[in-house]
């Protein structure tokens, strides 16, 4: 656990060398769209692609074949090289407008083979920590493209966030650990923080071995909110102000009728910034639940997923 511990701790860092250190290409910045597809933490980083880039382009995510538009950027993410649905995507797509971004495997060798515009992170990663590899790399090569704004002093105020609240995430991974243990975690946000619930859930159910659940907070209010006072049940909420404005009432409405749960904070920083600590937070919170849960599979590991991908 001590080394998994210090590649929590060194999520800053891999940001920042995804940023800076990792080559990428240069695209043609016509594009009017872009599709990305990616399973695990890649699906993560596409879907987090989807709404921090929406103001600008419209960004779709899928995880199976699809037909791509002429004017339609199609995003490939694999960190291993060999997720058989991403291949699968590959060998049915016959648009040149393709990116790929692996460390390697089959997936490489086929972009190779068809002169595709390529990024290669490094091997030999722990693939449960690869989520800035598959991120930030792709985020700067749309910049370097021009097909979105600037992005570099944002990357700074990423950083500058995550270092001042480093001890305090910490902190509250810890109480809310204690907070969470035995129950179901549920988590719900608004539309810009699902890729955060999503990332919750997903690490959870991988790092701890224990059921969760992610919605948007819209179905919350419209039928979940009737389970929750259950004390099984642990909701947790990501909500970014703008979009809560409307449904202000309901959420007042649904903290007064729960005993318990947590609300993500961190409100004096900007969306993008509180994005990537309730990031964080997520690393820590598995950390600190493995610790309390004692799982006979360690925390990083995931035997049942590597054997189902190898049928």
């Amino acid at each position: 656990m001590r080394g998994i511990y210090g590649l929590i701790k060194g999520f800053p860092d891999t940001i920042k060398h995804s940023w800076e250190d990792i080559e990428v290409p240069k695209l043609d910045s016509k594009i009017k769209r872009i599709v990305v597809s990616g399973m695990g933490a890649n699906y993560n980083a596409a879907l987090l692609l989807k709404e921090m880039l929406r103001e600008e382009i419209r960004v779709e995510v899928y995880q199976r074949p699809f037909i791509a538009d002429k004017d339609e950027l199609v995003i490939l993410l694999s960190y291993s090289g060999n997720t058989k649905e991403i291949l699968n995507i590959l060998d049915n797509l016959k648009t040149k407008n393709i990116l790929v971004l692996t460390s390697g495997g089959e997936l490489m060798q086929t972009a190779k083979k068809r002169r595709l515009p390529l990024i290669e992170v490094p091997v030999g990663l722990h693939p449960r920590f690869t989520f800035s590899e598959c991120f930030f790399p792709v985020l700067k090569c749309l910049q370097k493209s021009g097909i979105i704004k600037k992005r570099d002093l944002l990357i700074k105020r990423i950083l500058k966030s995550l270092e001042a609240n480093e001890m305090l995430i910490e902190k509250e991974a810890k109480n809310l650990s204690l907070a969470i243990k035995d129950k179901i975690p549920l988590f719900y946000s608004t539309e810009y923080f699902y890729p955060v619930a999503y990332r919750f859930m997903s690490s959870l159910s991988e790092d701890d071995k224990i059921v969760c659940h992610a919605n948007k907070i819209t179905e919350l209010f419209h039928n979940e909110l009737e389970a929750l006072p259950s004390s099984k049940f642990f909701p947790v909420l990501f909500v970014d102000n703008s979009e809560i404005k409307k449904f202000k009432f309901q959420l007042e409405y649904f903290k007064k009728h729960l005993n318990s749960f947590f609300y993500f904070g961190y409100e004096v920083y900007p969306r993008e910034e509180r994005i990537f600590l309730a990031f964080y937070l997520a690393y820590f919170l598995g950390f600190y639940l493995a610790l309390i849960y004692k799982n006979k599979v360690p925390m990083g590991e995931t035997p049942l997923s590597d054997e189902i991908k190898t049928k």
